[in-house]
């Protein structure tokens, strides 16, 4: 009897003796890594007012708080919490929305808006 004859013999025999709920089991495993493989990444682009433009991947299923971390990291000039993101000049974006859920495309553009201080008025004494 040929070496690899015996080999396949003893193939068939383990797969013999494995119950059908561990094949099972190792099929979903496979199918759990295939869908992680298959997650869509979206690059998303923060421009602000100043010209600047910060890129970030990530993937359609993780928070936008990622985005605009990065953003205030990269424009070290620009203060935590000073401004708005914006996505089409009328959508604010919130952090824990992610883009699956506003759906966003790929290379979508959001926009950054600094708040705008002061716009008290002072009265005069002429009047």
């Amino acid at each position: 009897m040929s070496l690899c004859r015996c080999i396949k013999e003893m193939e068939a025999c383990i797969l013999e003796e494995v119950p059908d709920g561990v094949r099972k089991m190792s099929k979903e495993t496979e199918e759990a890594a295939n869908a992680e493989e298959q997650e869509e990444y979206v690059t998303l682009k923060v421009v602000d007012q100043e010209g600047r433009i910060v890129k970030h991947s990530m993937r359609t299923t993780d928070e936008l708080q990622g985005v605009m971390d990065k953003y205030y990291a990269e424009a070290p000039e620009v203060g935590y919490g000073t401004g708005t993101f914006l996505i089409d000049g009328a959508v604010r974006l919130r952090g824990w929305k992610t883009p699956a859920d506003l759906e966003l495309d790929d290379d979508a553009q959001i926009d950054f808006f600094p708040y705008a201080d002061g716009g008290a008025w002072e009265s005069s004494d002429d009047a």
